[in-house]
């Protein structure tokens, strides 16, 4: 799957003032509580704090050995008897092949919490942060023709099929203006402020209904495209090179 290029912006600076004026018109309290923030560019990586605890490892199984594994856990505390005897023959197998079940399935436990503990941990430092990012958006919620809700990901493609990105690589974008996608795999650069606030919600891709978890939440100020931004990027660079 394609992975976004995060754009480096310019930081940009504000001095506080409560009841400051600008061009001589007030300021509302908003745009003035923006200004004193001090605005960066924001890697995915950062909303996925390292978990310092050591890797589980799962017992070396064949292909076989595994499907066996699948079928215990998913049929051992069926209430019907066609059922549990599929496990019990699964398990039997699978001791006469010398694995010991009950441990393997003990690993495969303790790595599934683990991995669902890194998937989940979120960086909370960044919570009230003016950031940058670049991803890819999925529209959620539409008003008319322009989408007000999204899905910001770090990379393309996410459906039904498949699995959503770990929480902490989620994040919730809410632009009132609306903000028109012109197709399921759209690059963007946004603008706004974030925090970590996990929630699981019941969202509608194109291709269908999915339960997914997510990181974070951001009222996005600005959205704009990002091969455009990356285009004007690469035309000022050419340009300054044949200046020279």
């Amino acid at each position: 799957m394609k992975k976004v290029l995060l754009m480096l912006l310019s930081l940009s600076f504000a001095i506080h003032a409560d009841s400051e004026m600008a061009n001589g018109q007030p300021l509302t309290r908003q745009v003035l509580a923006l200004q004193t923030l001090e605005e960066q560019a924001l890697d995915w990586q950062v909303l996925a704090p390292i978990i310092n605890e050591p890797d589980v490892s799962l017992p070396e199984v064949t292909e076989t050995q595994k499907r066996l594994l699948a079928i215990v856990v998913q049929l051992q505390d069926s209430a019907r008897a066609v059922d549990k005897e599929t496990a019990v023959n699964a398990r039997q197998r699978l001791i006469d092949d010398g694995v010991d079940v009950d441990a393997a399935l003990d690993a495969r436990a303790r790595y599934m919490l683990l991995a669902q503990r890194r998937a989940e941990s979120l960086n909370t430092d960044v919570n009230g942060k003016l950031v940058n990012m670049s991803g890819f958006v999925v529209p959620t919620k539409f008003n008319g023709v322009k989408a007000v809700e999204f899905l910001l990901l770090p990379y393309a493609g996410v459906c039904i099929h498949m699995p959503p990105p770990a929480a902490n690589q989620i994040v919730k974008l809410s632009y009132p203006p609306g903000f028109e996608v012109e197709n399921v795999q759209f690059p963007v650069t946004v603008r706004g402020t974030i925090n970590a606030d996990k929630q699981t919600e019941l969202v509608q891709l194109v291709d269908g209904k999915m339960n997914v978890t997510i990181g974070y939440a951001m009222d996005a100020l600005t959205i704009e495209k990002y091969y455009t931004d990356t285009m004007e990027a690469i035309q000022q660079r050419d340009h300054k090179e044949h200046a020279h």
